[in-house]
């Protein structure tokens, strides 16, 4: 009885994420307050926790069909490659022409209403960068609200 019962409560909650309406959003304004950084320092990982001043950025025009979607930030516009992973959220990749890669991932926990009433979902982005032969990898860790 208490396995079935437990059966239940997976499928219900897998069921329950993969109709969320993280998956059926067009565009999110996503804000990161805490950074996590990586180096390498006799060797091995060194890693550094901070709180950070807020850094955000849009993803908007996304279509789950076409697997695009495109980023709006301080530095201007590129296109995201989308990967819907329901039920565990959306990835939003981004390949830079030096090699380097980001990643948001948009999670479809919910975790408030913003001041204009958008529901707050939990997020990341990671940055997996090389500068000069020397790793800088980098973990943000916030939320996007669904605007659309």
């Amino acid at each position: 009885m208490y396995k079935s019962l437990k059966i239940l409560f997976i499928f219900f909650f897998l069921i329950t994420n993969a109709i969320a309406d993280v998956y059926q959003a067009k565009s999110f304004n996503c804000t990161y307050y805490h950074l996590t950084i990586g180096e390498i320092k006799n060797n091995k990982y060194k890693v550094d926790s901070e709180k950070e001043d807020n850094f955000d950025f849009s993803i908007i025009n996304i279509d789950l069909e076409t697997k695009k979607s495109q980023l709006v930030g301080n530095n201007g516009t590129d296109v995201l490659t989308v990967i819907n992973a329901a039920p565990s959220g959306i990835h939003f990749l981004q390949i830079m022409p030096v090699g380097n890669m980001t990643m948001t991932t948009i999670y479809p926990q919910e975790v408030g209403i913003n001041k204009y009433g958008h529901q707050l979902y939990s997020s990341s982005h990671s940055r997996h960068m090389a500068m000069v032969n020397q790793s800088l990898p980098q973990q943000f860790y916030g939320e996007c609200a669904k605007t659309e």
